[in-house]
């Protein structure tokens, strides 16, 4: 029977046959049969003669129209745009699939394509080499890639991959990182969410609350995470702050809180608080005993509750700043140094207006207050409070010292404090560069390691020019204390720039005593304001060495090079002592550093020669000789010196 008539005989008509021919290419059009088989009439053998007959058919129609088709779905590409040449080949049992499917089953195929695309995708993405690093690795970069306090990065980086948004959502301290008070109260909850019970870090700014959730935000940490606290930075006044720094604490207890910072929360005028504290005995009074550093700038507070509740209570506390604006709220110096002595593991130590001289300062003498690992001392008071603080305490491990003194008051005593400073630094390593300047009624010593952070600075302001009739005694004590004190005595390098005014002030013998202690200096350079009696005493020292018995300086043995302004007048008298130490077998070599600007012409060489040969001669002669603009620009002439200090200023501040 052939295979239609047999096909006739399940009712379904000729029409409605398989209409193709095996031994041409193109594509055979599949009728779709809409109605079940019917099978009327039929026996079972002859319905199971017909379905091996069928099976037949098909996998005979299948083998012999692959071989000869060479574009199976040719009559497809007007229908669905498949171009003929494109450059991926698709298998052609799938594009044969594709044709004899419905819609239905299209449909299940585009699913199951989508999930392969994105599960190749996903596949491919892991070979590149930002999807192979380590977690721990990738979390570094994320918290390098977005500063503090900003989420908005965050939120990028987790829309990236799954894995980055998984890595970011798990990881607890970026989003403690992230924490900014500033956000809006349900953004800023949701970020606190998810630090879970990790410490927190919380800054707070008055000047970066643009929003207005700062505040709120700020009482919400305080009430309910305090205890988390790990860090704690308060800045800015207003009454809403110390509303919250008073009553919004609901703890007493902050076992995570290491570094706490409270900035300008007061007014600068005392009377406006009448002497109140703005920062609550009960916050000082937390316990914290993981606390290390404590700033306090610009607040007052009860200096009795420090000494008898916080320190006892801190002891791994290395970093102490206070600052205050009014020397109302200073302790004294009793108070202080018992505040100082329960606190033994004391690194860092920095106080500006946070002490002074009181009556039972003066009646009894403080006992010594051992801090063995404090290294760092910054300070500012006046010059009898700094001296009696620098005597009371012994810094056997002290690196850096700095000091602003000021020398305005009238009971200034410069001796006493430069014998503090003796004190203090007398276990100090030596120090080979030492600077002096004078500008702006600044007086500035410094001193350092081969160009290295400042290890000895002390700066005295309002170093006010007295009455020439009136004795001044300062410039005197300074630099004979300056000599006085050991780590300077084997300076090797040292720069000076003093004005005429200043160094006129200075006994006679003031710096021949200088010279003589700080026996190792070999090199000399002069500023825009040359010290001329320093010249003039190393120039009588070779005289009277070439003179005398010994053919040996006395001062300065190892000087062999001095550097000084390009000025004429000056370059005679350096060219002098150059001859002159020549005499006596040393040897001294003279440079020059270029005027920034130009300067007037002077007299002839030999006539200043003759002229500063007679002031030599005659060593009683407390003045300059000549002009007093020929080898200095003093402080009431147009002056480098300015520029010069204003420099030196800045390259310490940088430090």
């Amino acid at each position: 029977m052939a295979f239609t008539e047999r096909f006739s005989t399940f009712g379904y008509p000729s029409r409605m046959m398989m209409m193709f021919n095996a031994k041409s290419p193109g594509f055979i059009v599949i009728p779709t049969i809409n109605r079940p088989l019917c099978c009327k009439n039929v026996s079972d053998v002859t319905l199971r003669s017909f379905l091996s007959e069928l099976t037949l058919f098909i996998s005979t129609f299948t083998r012999e129209l692959r071989p000869q088709s060479t574009q199976p779905l040719l009559a497809m590409e007007g229908l669905y745009h498949i171009p003929a040449s494109s450059s991926v080949t698709l298998n052609e049992e799938f594009l044969w699939t594709v044709a004899v499917a419905d819609a239905e089953e299209i449909d299940q195929m585009l699913e199951t394509l989508r999930s392969a695309i994105v599960y190749a995708s996903q596949w491919r993405n892991s070979f590149a080499p930002a999807a192979r690093l380590q977690g721990d690795i990738l979390l570094l970069i994320f918290e390098h890639a977005f500063p503090d306090r900003d989420t908005c990065m965050l939120r990028t980086l987790s829309q990236v991959c799954r894995r980055w948004r998984s890595t970011v959502l798990q990881a607890l301290l970026l989003w403690r990182k992230a924490l900014n008070l500033a956000d809006r109260t349900t953004w800023f909850s949701e970020v606190l969410g998810r630090t879970q019970t990790v410490p927190l870090e919380v800054f707070f700014d008055i000047a970066e609350d643009y929003t207005g959730y700062a505040i709120p935000n700020l009482a919400t940490i305080m009430m309910d995470h305090f205890w988390r606290c790990a860090s704690l930075h308060i800045e800015g006044y207003g009454d809403d702050i110390e509303e919250i720094i008073s009553s919004c604490i609901t703890t007493d207890k902050a076992p995570l809180l290491r570094q706490l910072s409270i900035h300008n929360i007061s007014c600068s005028v005392p009377s406006v608080h009448d002497g109140e504290a703005e920062i609550p005995d009960a916050f000082l009074s937390v316990f914290a005993p993981q606390l290390m550093s404590l700033h306090l700038e610009g607040c007052a507070f009860n200096w009795d509750i420090v000494c008898t509740r916080l320190a006892p209570h801190t002891p791994l506390l290395s970093s102490l700043h206070i600052c205050n604006f009014h020397i109302q709220s200073a302790a004294s110096i009793a108070q202080l140094l018992s505040v100082l002595e329960s606190l033994p593991c004391l690194k860092d130590l920095r106080l500006q207006n946070s002490f002074a001289s009181s009556e039972t300062d003066w009646n009894t003498r403080p006992h010594k207050v051992l801090l063995s690992q404090l290294t760092s001392l910054v300070f500012e008071s006046s010059a009898v409070a700094g001296a009696m603080f620098l005597a009371a305490l012994e810094l056997p491990s002290l690196a850096k010292l700095e000091a602003t003194i000021d020398v305005g008051q009238p009971s200034t005593d410069i001796r006493k404090f430069m014998e503090g400073v003796r004190l203090a630094t007398c276990r100090m390593a030596h120090l080979p560069y030492l600077y002096i300047y004078y500008g702006h009624r600044l007086l500035i010593l410094h001193s350092n390691h081969h160009h290295c952070f400042s290890a000895l600075r002390v700066t005295f302001k309002n170093w006010a020019l007295r009455d020439p009739a009136v004795s001044d005694t300062r410039f005197t004590n300074l630099i004979r204390g300056i000599a006085d004190v050991a780590v300077l005595q084997k300076t090797q390098d040292l720069k000076v720039s003093l004005p005429i005014s200043i160094e006129r002030r200075l006994a006679a013998d003031a710096w021949a005593y200088f010279l003589s202690r700080l026996k190792k200096i070999s090199f000399i350079s002069f500023g825009t304001h040359c010290p001329v009696f320093l010249i003039r005493t190393l120039l009588l020292d070779a005289c009277h060495s070439n003179e005398g018995t010994q053919v040996q300086s006395r001062l300065l043995p190892s000087l062999t090079q001095i550097t000084l302004p390009s000025i004429p007048e000056l370059k005679v008298l350096i060219d002098i002592l150059a001859d002159a130490r020549g005499q006596v077998g040393i040897p001294l070599a003279v440079s020059t550093i270029s005027r920034m600007r130009p300067r007037h012409a002077g007299p002839p060489v030999e006539v200043v020669r003759e002229i500063v040969l007679d002031w030599i001669a005659d060593p009683m002669v407390h003045s300059i000789p000549g002009d007093s603009t020929w080898f200095v620009d003093d402080e009431g002439t147009d002056s480098d010196e300015a520029d010069e200090i204003d420099e030196l200023l800045d390259g310490l501040d940088n430090e």
